[in-house]
């Protein structure tokens, strides 16, 4: 990795790539970023007090400035796109009139904060950047021209015209976002000793290269700084966002947030874990609440309500346990205040009621984050969530398949028996997949995520009904009493095997992916101290989900037949209401049904959740439950 400086073939690089070889640069917003940084970073090597030092370099930002106004052209029309391209003319006239550099950095400060926030920021590492890698592979790509240290001084880059850039350089640091090293790294520069990677480094290798050289200038007293700013300082925590870490530099810091930001910067730099592990989900969680708010005052209902909606699944709920785990009762208020605001978003409530409630959501973020501060949670804080995320999302399936299974086994139907262990295997396999996709190939939001759960839990709450009703309605049947003692496996017949095979699948499966996200987000949680009460709370929940299920079978083996049958098909309605109620929920937090809320408290192990449609979509299932169980008792009388 060599010579970053801007050289006179820039300008003929810019154009070949980005312009005359694809109009798809229109939407190459990272290029721009890359090109402005260069423009502030080197135009003191052009003019000096008005006066032109470097008639080749001045040339040079001639140059790079008209092509910046042509890309900014070239963009996709967005909010905010007229006032970048002003921006962008802006500039290209200072450079004409030689302006002194502070207006230049003044206008490409701006036009970069610009770009990144009405376009955003179309790449972004999905994990902390490995900086051990990161050194490894500077000595091996980068040291020969960059040196050692990042001085610049590599023996190979003596002879390279222009020299190889000096990471140490604070003023070049000042003006250098990580998304903007990330783009050089991936894209090079031609006609220089830097090439690109793009090809021969993966995208976290080239990001935690980024992050390493990013942090070249970053001194230790600097890093000490703003290690204790970032944990200390109210509101750090929920300002500097992993979209400012990657898209701001830090001069940009500096000037919106002050020195203690800016110091905070740079040890987020050196210390990108302290971001992701600890913050990540409570910022975006802030992030798209202040969205919401924007939205709704400017008449955008829809957006207003999608941003209210990922504030709470993409972040906040992704924190939930180990909040519950540290201090339930801000947990529970905390979930309340986020209900509160999506409810004055869909009753239309005034705007300053939705201000509000956005505001007092995000006074328990803070109080949230603060609860989740320090180095991670205790032992028995991790232990306590991580038992109950596990214990709880999978009880109500381990009692749908044991349910079966002590059937099959009970009847000796030993192909349907093979079938359902099918079915909740096949459902691992399927969710731990789905788990990679959203994490490798595809972006999965949250409202993606309850629509898969939302929709897996009304069907899975159907069939279950069904098949309660079945057994009960067959408990007292001599002529399937007879089937029974003779051969279940023929009496069931396939359609009814494959029945009971996909009950297994869709209750196991609608529960495995998010079980996986919320381990995810318990362990950017936990340190190396207690790292290992993760596991022991893992292995408690598979202990006590292991003697639930012995208990069911030992118990159900026991009964008599009849009375068995009756028994399950009671608890097959029960969890039958249960998924009815949490897949509406999930179905509302989607934003697939509306939702309007009551004043009655949330029963999340029965599946209760304060919404009109869900209490009487339940309320409708109990009663015609009720009647049904009534008649068939009555018929079999």
């Amino acid at each position: 990795m060599a010579a970053v400086p801007i050289p006179v073939r820039l300008a003929a690089v810019l154009i070949s790539i980005f312009f005359l070889n694809s109009p798809a640069f229109a939407s190459n917003q990272t290029a721009l970023v890359q090109l402005v940084e260069y423009v502030g970073a080197d135009y003191i090597n052009a003019v000096v007090d008005g006066d032109i030092v470097s008639p080749e370099e001045y040339a040079e930002m001639e140059e790079f400035t008209a092509l910046l106004a042509q890309g900014v052209a070239q963009l996709p029309a967005a909010d905010g796109k007229q006032d970048l391209q002003d921006k962008a003319d802006a500039l290209q006239r200072a450079v004409i009139d030689k302006a002194v550099e502070p207006r230049i950095k003044e206008l490409t400060q701006s036009i970069r904060a610009t770009l990144v926030t009405v376009y955003g920021i179309p790449v972004s590492p999905k994990a902390a950047p490995d900086l051990e890698r990161a050194a490894e592979l500077y000595q091996t790509q980068c040291a020969a021209c960059h040196g050692a240290e990042g001085r610049g001084d590599g023996p190979a880059g003596a002879a390279l015209e222009p020299a190889p850039t000096n990471f140490t350089e604070v003023t070049r640091y000042n003006g250098r976002s990580l998304l903007g090293l990330h783009t050089t790294i991936t894209q090079g520069v031609d006609g220089t000793g830097m090439g690109a990677y793009s090809d021969t480094l993966s995208d976290k290798d080239r990001w935690a290269l980024a992050f390493f050289v990013g942090a070249k200038a970053v001194s230790d007293e600097m890093a000490e700084t703003g290690k204790t700013a970032f944990n200390q300082i109210p509101g750090m925590k929920t300002s500097l966002t992993l979209d400012t870490l990657l898209a701001q530099a830090p001069e940009d810091v500096l000037k919106e947030q002050g020195e203690q930001a800016y110091a905070a910067l740079g040890y987020l730099r050196r210390e990108p874990s302290a971001l992701f592990n600890k913050n990540r989900y409570i910022a975006l969680s802030d992030e798209r609440l202040q969205e919401a708010e924007s939205a709704y005052r400017s008449g955008d209902r829809q957006a207003a309500r999608a941003a209210a909606l990922s504030a709470y699944l993409d972040g906040f709920e992704m924190i939930e346990q180990q909040l519950a785990a540290v201090d339930g009762d801000l947990m529970r208020v905390a979930e309340a205040d986020f209900m509160a605001v999506r409810e004055a978003i869909d009753r239309n409530r005034a705007a300053d009621t939705v201000s509000e409630r956005v505001t007092a959501a995000r006074a328990s973020l803070s109080k949230a984050a603060d609860a989740l501060s320090g180095d991670g949670l205790s032992p028995a804080a991790t232990f306590s969530a991580s038992f109950f995320i596990l214990f709880r999302e999978g009880l109500e399936a381990l009692l749908v398949v044991a349910a079966l299974l002590t059937f099959t086994r009970k009847a000796n139907a030993v192909s349907a028996t093979r079938h359902i262990h099918l079915g909740w295997i096949a459902a691992l396999v399927a969710g731990g997949l789905t788990w990679y996709a959203a994490n490798s190939l595809v972006t999965f939001s949250g409202a993606s995520r309850e629509m898969t759960e939302g929709v897996a839990g009304v069907v899975a709450a159907l069939i279950l009904f069904y098949v309660g009703f079945w057994m009960h309605s067959n408990s007292n049947s001599q002529k399937w009493m007879g089937y029974i003692r003779s051969k279940v496996d023929d009496a069931l017949g396939s359609g009814t095997v494959w029945v009971l095979t996909f009950v297994a699948f869709i209750s196991v499966y609608r529960e495995i992916f998010e079980t996986i996200l919320f381990y995810q987000a318990l362990w950017s949680q936990v340190t190396m101290v207690t790292q290992a009460f993760l596991f022991y709370g893992i292995a408690a929940a598979v202990l006590g989900l292991a003697v639930v299920c012995f208990l069911f079978f030992r118990i159900g083996m026991k009964l008599p037949l009849g009375l068995f049958f009756r028994v399950t098909s009671l608890v097959l309605l029960v969890l039958s209401v249960v998924l009815l109620g949490r897949g509406i929920a999930a179905l509302q937090e989607a934003g697939v049904l509306s939702a309007f809320y009551l004043g009655v408290p949330t029963i999340e192990w029965l599946g209760v959740f304060p919404t009109l449609q869900g209490v009487v979509a339940q309320m409708i299932a109990v009663i015609l439950g009720v009647v049904l169980w009534l008649r068939g008792s009555r018929q079999q009388a």
